[in-house]
């Protein structure tokens, strides 16, 4: 009977290389219009599909490996009596190699040229079931959808004949993984579409984690950890000096870039941990660095610093002056990566301004150790206008824009946070506490400490303060004004404490609280 190998490419790369070495072996190549037209240039004999089955490509090409022939031919099983009387009666032969990449759904979906009938066409439908039936055949088929495994495979098949067991099975997973991931690529583009018609459920029935390996990572958050980052979307970003970066640098560089992006003005963010350690903005980045820096001078060692616009030389210069894990910026300007790239272990990050702008990712989710907690991401932009002076005395102009920046700047610390502000820079943080005047002490103590100006703060809360406490505490310290979200029980007392002691305060009626 006729060794067959069934090639049905969209992506060509390699593929002539394993048709020829194929065909040396002693394998027919079996194919279908554009793969079998490109590899005629290359082998003896291609065999078309429709040639193989009698029957033509219809519809377009939409049909064309559906058929008993090409299916049968991948999925009897060689040790099964039944099968092989079977095929030998209908005189159908076996195939014993798969080789199918499909159609580019992602890269035409990518496209914003593309017309949602060039994405529907791109919807591959005979690929994955070659693939399937190959990957669930993988004792006696062997199933490759990645240019990568061409070679290991001739490598096998030339030295002993056939492929071993336990490679046969690592191919039938990548297989199964390719057709799971593609069809979550359709998936996610049709709720996309449902969701348009206004009609979709607000969270989904249905969760999609098929991801692909970017790359394994040394280890994890600790060093006894495996890790890896999995990504199915365009990062947005790329390391462009530096290491490798670990599981903890990439829990860093996401805070970063979900906090760069709520300011328009030159901004500086300094981070530790995924918290912020100073914040500034300025009328240039060196301007607004100077502020970050001098909010803590002591937390910035070893942190990663973000900036909203490119990086000039001066402000790198500053940077330089302390030990920087990381730098993350939208671009470099001329002489800037020369300076910063003297120092090996430190990483560079340029990224795309467009990319921050939303989370690629439909929703945020959260794993458990029983499942998953999905959400809506807290894109933090709602309006000023909804926000509502509940006290006696109106901020003061220059008090409205301080609370306007430690909104901002409020809502990316962990809860409980509080923040003490003035119109362009962060003086005193306090988050991660059980209660939230513990909180709101730490960042008296921290402001305090820097020598910071109290008696010009603004105070930014996360959440509701529950409580006066709070108030007598900002009050005794020269803090005259108060923003936060309002809906406590204890509002009431809150307010007649700020009207009291003669603080204004604004409730926004929107929670930024981070669990």
């Amino acid at each position: 009977m006729t060794k067959y190998a069934l090639i049905s490419v969209s992506d060509k790369t390699g593929i002539e290389t394993i048709a020829v070495e194929l065909e040396r072996l002693g394998y027919t190549i079996l194919s279908t219009s554009s793969t079998a037209r490109h590899l005629k240039q290359f082998c003896k004999v291609v065999v078309e599909v429709s040639d193989l089955t009698g029957f033509p490509e219809i519809l377009g090409g939409r049909v064309k490996t559906l058929h008993p022939k090409i299916h049968a031919g991948i999925l009897a099983d060689r040790s099964n009596p039944d099968h092989t009387k079977i095929m030998k009666d209908l005189q159908i032969d076996h195939i014993d190699i798969v080789v199918v990449n499909l159609y580019p759904f992602a890269k035409v979906l990518a496209d914003p040229t593309s017309t949602k009938e060039q994405i529907i066409e791109n919807i591959d439908i005979g690929g994955p079931a070659l693939l399937r039936a190959a990957a669930k055949n993988h004792r006696h088929v062997v199933v490759l959808t990645h240019p990568n495994d061409y070679q290991p495979t001739l490598d096998y098949l030339k030295e002993d004949g056939e492929v071993p067991l336990s490679w046969k099975v690592n191919l039938a997973f990548k297989a199964f993984a390719k057709v799971s991931h593609y069809d979550a690529d359709i998936a996610d583009f049709l709720e996309e579409e449902h969701a348009e018609g206004g009609i979709a459920p607000r969270i989904p029935a249905y969760i999609d984690l098929s991801c692909t390996l970017h790359y394994d990572l040394r280890y994890g958050e600790n060093p006894h950890q495996r890790a890896g980052f999995y990504t199915d979307r365009r990062q947005g970003w790329d390391l462009v000096h530096g290491k490798v970066l670990s599981f903890n640098n990439l829990l860093d560089i996401d805070a970063a870039l979900r906090a760069i992006r709520l300011y328009n003005e030159p901004t500086v963010i300094i981070f530790k941990h995924t918290n912020p350690c100073g914040i500034g903005s300025g009328f240039s980045l060196a301007d607004a660095y100077r502020k970050a820096f001098a909010t803590d001078t002591i937390s910035p060692y070893g942190g990663i610093v973000v900036v909203n616009k490119p990086l000039d030389l001066e402000t790198a210069v500053m940077i330089n002056k302390i030990f920087t894990e990381i730098i993350i910026a939208p671009a470099y300007q001329e002489g800037v990566l020369e300076v910063l790239q003297k120092k090996k272990d430190r990483r560079l990050i340029r990224f795309d301004p467009e990319f921050i702008i939303k989370p690629s990712n439909p929703f945020q989710l959260r794993a458990l150790t029983w499942g998953y907690l999905v959400q809506d991401w807290d894109l933090v932009g709602e309006s000023i206008e909804d926000w509502r002076v509940v006290t006696r005395r109106q901020p003061s102009t220059e008090e409205f824009e301080a609370m306007i920046f430690g909104w901002k700047s409020v809502s990316y610390l962990n809860s409980n946070a509080v923040v003490l502000v003035g119109k362009d820079r962060a003086m005193g943080m306090g988050f991660g506490q059980t209660s939230r005047v513990d909180s709101t002490t730490i960042a008296i103590m921290k402001a305090i400490k820097f020598k910071h100006d109290l008696s010009k703060a603004v105070c930014a809360s996360d959440g509701f303060f529950p409580f006066r406490d709070s108030i007598d505490e900002l009050y005794q310290n020269g803090v005259k004004a108060v923003i936060q979200p309002g809906g406590s029980k204890g509002d009431e007392e809150v307010i007649r404490a700020c009207d009291e002691l003669d603080i204004a305060m604004v409730f926004t009626g929107v929670r930024h609280f981070k669990h």
